[in-house]
């Protein structure tokens, strides 16, 4: 479980780094939200993180939601963690009566 976390802590980091540095370099482009109703999430945000980002499919909305993709992702990593350190403690008390 430990183990398991910590690598979704490192994927979460890697595809927040991505995604931010994206949205660093598209932040001067024209924006596709000043003429849209809706937000297109991309492939990244819908599926497993990929190795690295396509240019080519880069907008700056997508960027930005895959960097709250990545807040959430590296949140739930955590509180496995967490739990897992909770379950541990109980475990130990059980073992100790």
């Amino acid at each position: 479980m430990f183990e398991s976390a910590v690598q979704g802590l490192s994927q979460a980091s890697e595809r927040f780094e991505r995604s931010a540095a994206q949205v660093t370099r598209l932040a001067g482009a024209a924006s596709a939200a000043d003429s849209a109703t809706s937000v297109d999430i991309s492939a990244e945000a819908r599926g497993p993180t990929p190795a690295h980002n396509s240019p080519a499919d880069a907008n700056l909305e997508s960027a930005i939601t895959d960097t709250r993709i990545a807040k959430y992702q590296f949140i739930a990593n955590l509180r496995v963690l967490e739990t897992g350190d909770e379950m541990s403690r109980e475990v130990a008390k059980l073992v100790s009566k």
